[in-house]
């Protein structure tokens, strides 16, 4: 058992404890999840720049933010926790991460709750370069990396390799080039924005992790990605493989995460090469949790400085899931109005 420090005040066990869900946009399945699994009679607030949203639909109240995050985007989350008095924050896209981090001791003098890991580790996971770097310095397998603007050591390079947006995500404006030659002729728009990365032939696994910021795995559900759409896993199944799991428990005793991450694996006939860190709850965390990982309920007992009991593989193996297209329909006087 696992005991920490509480983060937040602590609250009466059965009293209501409202959260937001920062950009929920399609992620309809994670919030009807944690309906089942929260604490009864929470109001669940949402704020989306998207009034089409279709996660905004189950939800009891929801606001309207920028398209475009900046500094002042913590300000506006602050007074929307003011106004329904939120204690809990689960931010669900990328670009929200270092704004929300960045003040996260903002947001917990008034007794908020951001499930974001520190600043520090943001930028780790929000740089691929920096990503390489973290891996490397804890001897970990990673794809041979270099700058964009460093096309001079080309030559130590196996090809294929792909070219990466140094701080992109859901793998956007990646680039696979074959031979040096046809890289070579887009070298004057490389620079220190871009990484170059040697590709990895072979599967790709993403780990779900709930760990602590004192560096424990509390629970960790290996699930291999059979088909992705647009970044996203449509189908996957999972898995127990030891030499992620022992690797997990690594990069989680050393990255001190603060409540969900999913990190992407390669595994390939040379091994198992970690790829990217996601400081968030992923797109494919409903499989996850069908196999028996109540993400949930850990973070409630988190928050309140429970012990929290190592789970370690405990899921169900080969445990499958096939997604489909739903949608939700309204009228014109049914739609959201964003506050």
């Amino acid at each position: 058992m696992i005991e920490h420090h509480p983060i937040i005040i602590k609250l009466r066990r059965k009293e209501s404890m409202n959260i937001l869900f920062t950009s929920p946009g399609r992620r309809v399945e994670l919030i009807r999840i944690f309906r089942e699994n929260w604490v009864e009679g929470s109001v669940f607030v949402g704020t989306d720049s998207d009034e089409t949203a279709p996660a905004l639909y189950f939800l009891d109240k929801s606001y309207r933010h920028p398209y475009r995050i900046d500094e002042d985007y913590h300000e506006l989350v602050l007074s929307i926790c003011a106004e329904n008095s939120v204690k809990v924050i689960i931010p669900l896209i990328d670009p929200e991460l270092p704004v929300i981090s960045k003040y996260r001791e903002k947001f917990e003098r008034e007794g908020i709750f951001p499930m974001v890991s520190s600043y520090e580790k943001i930028k780790i996971a929000m740089d691929k370069w920096e990503t390489f770097k973290f891996a490397k310095n804890l001897s970990m397998k990673v794809p041979k990396t270099i700058l964009g603007s460093d096309v001079g050591s080309l030559k130590s390079m196996n090809f294929p390799v792909l070219v990466k947006p140094r701080y992109g995500s859901a793998s956007k404006g990646i680039m696979k080039f074959e031979k040096p030659e046809s890289l070579l002729c887009f070298k004057d728009l490389l620079n220190e924005n871009h990484i170059i990365q040697e590709f990895i032939e072979g599967y790709e696994v993403t780990v779900d992790i709930f760990g602590t910021e004192e560096g424990e795995c509390i629970q960790a559900v290996q699930r291999r990605r059979l088909k992705v759409r647009g970044g996203e896993v449509e189908r996957g199944v999972t898995q127990k493989d030891p030499r992620i799991n022992d690797i997990v428990e690594k990069f989680t005793a050393h990255y001190k995460p603060r409540g969900v991450i999913n990190v992407q694996f390669m595994v390939s006939k040379d091994g198992v090469f970690l790829m990217e860190i996601n400081p968030r709850f992923g797109g494919g965390y409903p499989l996850s949790h069908h196999a028996g990982a109540n993400f949930p309920k850990l973070l409630l007992k988190y928050i309140r400085g429970e012990k929290l009991e190592r789970m370690g593989m405990n899921y169900v193996e080969n445990f499958y899931m096939f997604r489909f297209d739903q949608a939700v329909y309204v009228s014109e006087g049914e739609k959201v109005k964003l506050l």
